[in-house]
């Protein structure tokens, strides 16, 4: 069965109509499906498939302009954090909305999308595209040697770090947005239509409302020449488990150790036992350790275990081998104490 909705919480608890240890968790899942509202799906497994959570993206000048104008002020609504700007691109009218010129700020596929997207389109005047550092060329999220015949040595050597090693790497390999060249020579071509400026290596260092528009000062002490009518924040997402709402109530029962914003899960990508520093669980209820072993996590979460390469393709391939191998162990496992215990039942009876 598929469903359509969003998943507000995941409760693990204990079913007390059980007398059966292997049947005595199960996770509570509230989903919300407008527009029949909230709806509780409970079942023995989870597997948790998320990707990056974004979240308002608020760097000093932002902070500035919207303690002097206020959140509800009109100038603070134009600017668009990363997971406002697609549903507002689709509530847009071809023929009749007309929003003036955008600056779209970011360094990654994302933004060069989103500035190639409003160049082209009619219901903008122009583009302004900047980025902090140089536009960098990558045909994948991660350095090609990932996806090649290296893969496994670099993730045999990624293993063999401790966890805090293993998110310094996670960094150092994945760096900064980067852009398909095919996406950077668009770019390029696209620059000399009039619709579209694109500024490398600067940021914002303040933003001024004068006359209903956006002025703009950036870090090599220019002032664009042009005013603006929307900003984009096209600046993509930092993955912490902190953002993930959904996961609170899990938390709170079943804690787990982060480094770094990531989970430490199992090599099997369960939700594993607290075991770094002080607050180590050793003595958890059954259910609770069976709970732990019930439900898994892939995509963004798992990179401490998965790798650079988590939250593309082939890392989703990797975690769902790892994934149906540990349902297919628990089912075989389940049966087998099933067996055993009809087994018992049937000699007793014999006696």
């Amino acid at each position: 069965m598929v469903l359509s909705g969003t998943v507000l919480s995941i409760q693990p608890v204990f079913d007390e109509a059980t007398t059966n240890e292997d049947e005595c968790v199960v996770f509570e899942v509230k989903i919300s499906m407008p527009p029949h509202g909230v709806s509780t799906v409970r079942t023995k497994r989870v597997v948790c498939a998320l990707g990056p959570m974004f979240r308002d993206f608020r760097p000093a000048w932002f902070e500035a302009i919207s303690a002097d104008l206020g959140d509800e002020h009109m100038a603070i609504q134009k600017i668009l954090h990363p997971y406002q700007i697609c549903p507002f691109i689709n509530s847009l009218d071809e023929l009749q909305n007309d929003i003036g010129r955008i600056l779209v700020v970011g360094g990654g596929i994302t933004s060069a999308q989103m500035a190639l997207l409003a160049s082209k389109s009619s219901w903008c005047e122009g583009v302004t595209l900047i980025t902090r550092s140089t536009l960098k060329p990558r045909h994948f999220d991660i350095e090609n040697k990932f996806m090649g015949p290296k893969r496994g040595k670099l993730l045999n050597d990624f293993h063999c770090l401790n966890m805090h090693e293993r998110a310094k790497r996670l960094k150092e390999v994945r760096g900064g947005g980067t852009i398909p060249p095919e996406l950077i020579r668009e770019l390029r071509a696209n620059q000399g239509s009039g619709r579209l400026q694109v500024l490398e290596e600067v940021e914002i260092t303040e933003l001024q409302w004068i006359n209903e528009s956006f002025r703009v000062t950036l870090t090599d002490g220019c002032s664009l020449e042009e005013s603006f009518d929307m900003i984009w924040l096209a600046v993509g997402a930092d993955n912490h488990i902190d953002h993930y709402d959904v996961l609170a109530d899990l938390r709170k029962c079943l804690p787990i150790d982060v480094v770094n914003g990531l989970p430490v899960l199992g090599s099997d990508l369960s939700w594993q036992h607290r075991k770094i520093g002080a607050e180590a669980v050793n003595n958890e209820p059954i259910w609770k350790q069976l709970a732990r072993k019930r439900i898994w996590c892939m995509g963004a979460l798992a990179a401490l275990e998965l790798g650079p390469d988590a939250l593309n393709i082939l890392g989703a391939r990797h975690g769902s081998v790892r994934v149906a191998e540990a349902i297919r162990r628990d089912f075989e496992e389940h049966r087998m104490r099933m067996l055993h215990a009809s087994d018992q039942r049937n000699n007793c009876s014999c006696c």
